[in-house]
């Protein structure tokens, strides 16, 4: 099997500002339910205006934990974090779980929203840092750690907001925000899992304080994920009409030198485009963002199958990081995100009888390094024109037996 690998995130995401990221309305000025000064304590159920998509669980309440999480079941107390790729049980949101105190000093506050300004927040939000979604909020449910204390260390002042938000397409999206954080002397998760672990995800970073200048969607402080998937590392099948594409919603912004994506289009005849081609025929001087593990003209007709998956955890996410690290010595790579693609057993247009597989993956970490690998099996020659396109770099090869293997840091 044949690989081709690129880095291709090209811009550094860890960069402090100096001004602290845009809250949402919150305290008693927003109307705010404001949570009990009891330490480990928490909300009583809250009844939701609208019902919340959460990995294919929908829910009608939450539960606002006094340390830094919310759930859905029930009230939870613990105050030290669980990994969240260990069996749990539960659906839990995390966006600073740690030992928190809001007796001496600090409020924990919520309240939700089903018209006015905050939608249109949220609306235009989304639409940022997922472009291409056509989002409208029907729904936005606020939770704020206002100046809140470490447990045993009084007078630390933490601050961060969590946010629910979904559409009348059951579209559901997590948000966290952070502003300047001092380091939790206690254990610390931020991030989220499923009660089954079909999906979790945790941010990386050395500290609490660190939380303020990482981010996943290109503006520090702020983290977004869309949540309403279905099982991670789930296959479908993605085979239509000739020459006919397929628009796939990514779990995790995919970061493309520079540009955030959180869609991307398959194509029968061997590319990923981030918009839509019309028409989407073999065209070399096209300047478009495009990754082609093999474009030219497939016949998805007489047999074959063309099918994608992506993941967040599991075998997925352990061979990509043992990949990244086999052929980056040094990386430290953790691979948090994969898309893999797979056209299997097709033919080349015309039907030449003779089966054609191969498959491009894309892989990003919580830092949103971003990874295109392409694997090949044994091609035969094609008839007619053809390319192997990557990030920077335009491969025109004489046959289709020739053989590459392009190990190159582009980006920088």
């Amino acid at each position: 099997m044949l690989a081709i690998i690129l880095i291709i995130d090209g811009l550094a995401k860890t960069q402090p500002v100096s001004l602290p990221p845009v809250f949402y309305s919150f305290g008693s000025g927003a109307g705010d339910i404001v949570n009990p000064h009891i330490d480990d304590g928490g909300s009583s159920a809250v009844r939701l205006q609208n019902p919340f998509s959460f990995f294919g669980h929908t829910y009608s309440q939450i539960y606002v934990n006094n340390n830094g999480y919310l759930t859905f079941d029930q009230s939870w107390k613990n105050y030290t974090p669980i990994q969240f790729n260990v069996y749990s049980g539960r659906d839990i949101i995390a966006p600073l779980w740690t030992d928190i105190d809001n007796r001496a000093n600090g409020v924990i506050s919520y309240n939700q929203y089903s018209n006015g300004s905050v939608l249109s927040q949220a609306t235009r939000d989304i639409n940022q840092y997922f472009p291409g979604v056509n989002f409208n909020a029907s729904w936005v449910f606020v939770a704020t750690w206002d100046r809140v204390a470490y447990f045993n260390y009084s007078g630390t002042e933490v601050t961060f907001q969590l946010l629910l938000i979904s559409d009348s397409k059951n579209r559901s999206y997590v948000v966290m925000n952070y502003v300047s954080i001092p380091i939790s002397p206690q254990a610390w998760m931020a991030g989220y899992k499923t009660e089954n672990n079909t999906h979790n995800f945790t941010i990386e970073a050395p500290s609490t304080s660190n939380l303020f200048s990482t981010t996943n969607v290109g503006i520090p402080g702020h983290w977004a994920f869309r949540v309403d998937g279905a099982v991670s590392g789930e296959l479908t099948h993605a085979v239509t009409s000739d020459g006919d594409s397929r628009l796939i919603q990514l779990d995790y912004p995919f970061v493309y030198f520079g540009k955030s994506h959180s869609q991307i289009y398959l194509s029968m005849d061997g590319f990923l485009s981030f918009e839509p081609l019309y028409p989407d025929a073999y065209n070399p001087t096209l300047n478009k963002d495009i990754i082609a593990p093999l474009w030219t003209d497939i016949d998805c007709y007489t047999r074959g199958n063309i099918s994608y998956e992506q993941a967040t955890n599991g075998s997925l996410i352990e061979i990509a990081t043992n990949e990244m690290n086999s052929m980056f010595s040094g990386l430290n790579f953790s691979a948090s995100w994969v898309f893999v693609a797979t056209w299997e057993k097709m033919e080349f247009e015309p039907d030449t009888g003779v089966r054609v597989t191969f498959q491009v993956v894309l892989v990003s970490d919580s830092k949103n390094r971003s990874y295109v690998l392409m694997n090949y099996g044994s091609i035969p020659p094609d008839p007619l024109p053809w390319m192997v396109r990557g990030a920077c770099s335009l491969m025109f090869l004489l046959n289709s037996q020739c053989f590459i293997t392009l190990k190159q840091e582009v980006g920088k």
